[in-house]
């Protein structure tokens, strides 16, 4: 996870050197996903009025030529070309490292934000200090309101999984209600976890309980920072009014055998980390034995060739689980932030600035 001290060092060096504070602090990671991330810090600039705000995007060692792109199209942003991929949570911690503001926003490449919502987001947490991290109401480009907040995973939920399929869970409040139906979409909530497309996070909260932890290479990190906030006894609050369009699928590219695997990896890695390596165990082969009762679905389909990806799919994740039930995900070990970064912040050669 990442070094509060170089963090707090880092700031006040610059607070030292007469850097005006921003208000806030946008954090977009960027994978081979110029245009989506283009659209996301224009989308930005275009509602932050006179809103003091810092947008830092941090490139994973693109294999494209985004760096070159996003520099062109967006030169106000800072662009910091790691030259290495640890993750998701990885990057936003390069851009924590750095990052001025107030408040955090970690912002996914494939969102808009919509007018006044960063203005509304601040304003909230400035009035409700017991809020330790904030989410939004998420639209897709079709104006579909998705479900954005969710519970922890518990043996319960992986339970039913099992046995149940996937239409009655997402729809039913009697089999643990984990995306919260019960829950009005046009109320403010307080809620265990919400997706990480968007998260507001006090700089305060970040200095008391760190960054996201980037063992998790992707997926499940914004359910464990969510867990570790409200942990320290903060809340974690979605907004109905603060809103994005999320278009879903930016740097990631879609559902493959690798996301299956890494989802199935990520929510092992949560339970170990949060109950313990018995109740992670006992979770692997819980989401074992729902995956070997699907076979009877998956396995004829993956014979014709509509079912040829899903199949693979399956047996991708299958196999990785057979593995995890001996030898548990413990997580990767993430490379070092670059020292240009953690020593400097940025330099000219990272940033446009």
């Amino acid at each position: 996870m990442q070094d509060r001290t170089n963090v707090n060092a880092t700031r006040l060096a610059r607070e030292a050197e007469g850097v005006e504070q921003p208000e806030l602090s946008i954090l977009i990671v960027n994978y081979n996903c110029a245009q989506d991330t283009i659209r996301a810090v224009q989308s930005v600039q275009a509602n932050a009025d006179d809103f003091r705000v810092e947008i830092i995007v941090v490139d994973n060692a693109s294999t494209d030529d985004s760096v070159d792109r996003i520099r062109a199209a967006v030169p106000d942003a800072r662009v910091v070309a790691t030259g290495a991929n640890g993750g998701y949570a990885w990057g936003n911690n390069v851009g924590i490292s750095i990052a001025q503001g107030r408040y955090v926003l970690v912002l996914n490449p494939d969102t808009e934000v919509s007018t006044d919502a960063l203005q509304k987001a601040v304003a909230y947490l400035d009035e409700h200090q017991h809020v330790g991290l904030l989410g939004a109401r998420s639209e897709d480009g079709d104006g579909h309101v998705e479900q954005t907040c969710f519970r922890y995973p518990r043996l319960r939920d992986l339970f039913w999984r099992a046995f149940l399929p996937f239409s009655v869970l997402r729809r039913s409040r009697l089999f643990g209600d984990r995306r919260y139906r019960s829950l009005s979409l046009e109320d403010i909530c307080d809620v265990e976890a919400v997706v990480g497309c968007f998260m507001m996070v006090p700089r305060r909260v970040i200095d008391e309980v760190g960054g996201l932890d980037d063992r998790f290479f992707m997926y499940s990190e914004e359910t464990e920072w969510c867990w570790r906030i409200r942990k320290a006894g903060y809340q974690v609050h979605y907004h109905p009014d603060v809103r994005i369009i999320h278009y879903g699928g930016g740097s990631t590219g879609g559902v493959s055998p690798w996301s299956a695997v890494e989802t199935a990896k990520s929510q092992i890695l949560f339970l170990r980390l949060t109950r313990g390596a018995g109740v992670a165990r006992v979770g692997t082969g819980l989401i074992l034995l729902g995956d070997a009762l699907r076979a009877a679905w998956f396995v004829p389909i993956s014979v014709t060739r509509a079912g040829r990806a899903r199949g693979a799919h399956w047996r991708a994740r299958f196999v990785f689980l057979c593995k995890a039930l001996i030898d548990q995900p413990k997580g990767q070990t993430p490379p070092p932030i670059p020292d240009t970064v953690a020593k400097a912040g940025f330099t000219e050669t990272d940033s446009n600035a």
